[in-house]
């Protein structure tokens, strides 16, 4: 033991010195946990519900209003015909389509039993199981007898769990191999001092930023074919949608998912800040992007803010052309703020690189 206790106050000296990674170490609890904390909710509500009214009577409305007030299930549009609430849900803007036939006021009046037709997106096994038993606990009818509520599973019937949630690892996986790697990168050059001959080249920033992005997005879009590869012949997933489409729209997502890495990096200063601010992302990114449990869940705070992560859009990518098979038309606006965060995210990083040692 002898120097104990010289060793112990030169420990404690340099974690008060440092104190940027004191303070990241003191504040990642309790930012997890209430991020966390509050993000993973298993109970799901308020379901994106499409509704097709064929009917448009007095009967017909009420019986929509009734399964609004279940919370369950939140009528957010309106339909005119069954084929727009099938393309909503394979968008993704509704989870759930009910259609209501004509003569829907004609059956409640009497002693029959009204028949809806309900569509549900059985893509994710644990909103299609809430889904499922709103119906079959069924709001009540609006006349006498009860509505016959005709269940179809869409996508995934047979609601299997590993056809769910592959999808949404391959986004996981990309996310964390990612950032991981560029955020070490300009602060591995720093100690290295192979900085200072990147200083006195006649590289841009830009240049430097996307020279470095390149090998990083090669190396992304491998594991992802690796992934889908071991998937198909492991747990027999298939690609409903278009391969192709698939590797097109996870350009803008490795993009996004670098330049964040490379952010990092010109705020670190050393290879344990890196790692440390990259811990301090991760968790909470994965957890808040809808891989554990839904987004309908979080909330209103915490909502809006998932959508500033750039693999919460992937994931709905991802799982759209996947399982859902998702168009481009349909993963639009997905793809369209991807391409807005990997900007704002490319810009943020070159402005921060400042040509100096500083």
């Amino acid at each position: 033991m002898n120097g104990y206790w010289s060793i112990v106050r030169k420990e404690y000296v340099h974690m008060l010195r440092d104190r940027a990674s004191l303070i990241i170490a003191l504040m990642m609890p309790l930012i997890q946990l209430t991020l966390i904390g509050f993000s993973i909710d298993f109970d799901v509500r308020h379901i994106r519900t499409i509704a097709v009214d064929l009917d448009n009577s007095r009967e017909s409305r009420q019986y929509l209003q009734q399964i609004h007030a279940t919370q369950y299930l939140d009528v957010v549009q309106y339909g005119s015909n069954p084929q727009e609430a099938v393309d909503a849900l394979r968008s993704g803007t509704a989870r759930v389509g009910v259609v209501i036939p004509t003569g829907f006021a004609r059956e409640s009046a009497g002693n029959g039993h009204p028949a809806v037709k309900v569509m549900i997106d059985g893509s994710d096994s644990q909103v299609a199981l809430r889904a499922r038993m709103a119906f079959l606990s069924g709001p009540p009818a609006p006349a006498p007898g009860s509505v016959d509520a005709r269940v179809t599973m869409l996508f995934n019937p047979d609601m299997r769990t590993d056809i769910y949630m592959i999808p949404g690892l391959i986004a996981v996986i990309l996310q964390i191999v990612t950032v991981s790697l560029t955020a070490f990168s300009l602060v591995r050059e720093k100690e290295q001092g192979s900085l200072e001959q990147l200083m006195v080249s006649p590289v841009g920033r830009v240049g430097l930023m996307l020279g470095k992005l390149t090998p990083y997005a090669t190396l992304a879009l491998s594991e992802m074919c690796i992934v889908l590869t071991v998937g198909y012949f492991l747990f027999d997933l298939r690609v409903a949608g278009s391969i192709a489409l698939l590797v097109l729209l996870t350009t803008p997502f490795i993009l996004a998912a670098l330049s964040l890495g490379l952010v990092i990096s010109t705020i670190a200063h050393t290879q344990t800040h890196a790692m440390q601010l990259t811990m301090l992302l991760t968790m909470p990114s994965i957890l808040m992007s809808g891989y554990i449990a839904p987004r309908e869940t979080m909330p209103g705070a915490l909502y809006l803010l998932s959508s500033a992560l750039p693999v919460t859009h992937f994931m709905q990518i991802v799982r759209g052309v996947i399982v859902r098979g998702a168009g481009f038309r349909d993963l639009l606006p997905s793809t369209m703020a991807l391409v807005i965060i990997a900007t704002l995210l490319i810009a943020a990083a070159v402005a921060r690189f400042h040509k100096s040692i500083e």
